[in-house]
């Protein structure tokens, strides 16, 4: 009778492990399904359009959004890596974006294909007017002689990669998250630099594509070629950016 219990008891004993293991791999799956659905959403092509896409590819023609980007100056245009692109010789050329965010209040994300003609000085791919001075620019620093994304009063500086190269596509990322106050920069899909900064710079116009503003003037023309501009009113995720950088969404 004994060793029937003592039986009884090691086959209870295992049947509850049993049942504790079966219970904590349905878990995991699940799990993992769930991670795996959000990164499936996360890197769509419909969320990665974003609330203003400008692929410049020989217009300026708005894929997202519901304006077109006005071009201005005498602009002309070349081949680029997913299409056309748009070309600027550093002096008055620009495009307008005709997209205004809330970077004071809101978290965002920019991007842009580039090509440099001159690493001499600074050149701003992208940037949003404010009052005397552009609430954000993601650009070309001379000073750094690498990729920055700046606000009024700080940089973020790309660290992390090789100095840039004139005639050679390049894909950059600005995001900035205002709970932490961190903004990040990366080139080709990749982090590239990161810092904590903040601005009370508040945006008095809209998205431009090629120049920034400086001292109330326009500023830091862009000597090089632009194609596929992105705007978001959120901060993507470092797999958003890489999944960007490889392709241009649908």
């Amino acid at each position: 009778m004994t060793r029937r219990w003592s039986l009884i008891t090691t086959i209870a004993v295992l049947t509850v492990a049993l049942a504790f293991v079966v219970v904590q791999l349905v878990r995991d799956q699940g799990s993992e399904g769930s991670e795996q659905q959000q990164t499936s959403t996360g890197t769509g092509a419909e969320s990665l359009r974003g609330v203003g896409w400008w692929p410049l590819h020989r217009s300026g023609t708005a894929k997202a959004g519901e304006q077109d980007a006005v071009v201005s100056g005498d602009v002309e245009w070349t081949d680029g890596p997913e299409g056309g692109a748009l070309r600027l010789d550093g002096t008055r050329e620009y495009a307008k974006a005709s997209t205004r965010m809330d970077t004071a209040r809101a978290d965002y994300s920019v991007a842009a294909r580039v090509r440099l003609t001159s690493i001499n000085g600074f050149h701003t791919a992208l940037s949003q007017d404010g009052e005397g001075i552009s609430t954000f620019f993601l650009q070309y620093s001379g000073q750094d002689e690498n990729f920055a994304f700046s606000l009024p009063g700080a940089r973020t500086v790309a660290e992390k990669t090789e100095r840039p190269q004139t005639d050679r596509w390049y894909h950059l990322t600005g995001t900035y998250n205002q709970k932490d106050h961190r903004m990040r920069i990366y080139v080709d899909g990749r982090l590239a630099g990161s810092r904590e900064a903040s601005s009370e710079a508040k945006p008095t116009g809209d998205v431009l594509i090629g120049r920034g503003r400086v001292g109330g003037k326009a500023a830091d023309h862009w000597y090089g070629d632009i194609a596929d501009v992105h705007v978001y009113d959120r901060e993507l995720t470092p797999g958003e950016v890489a999944s960007l950088a490889a392709r241009e969404p649908d």
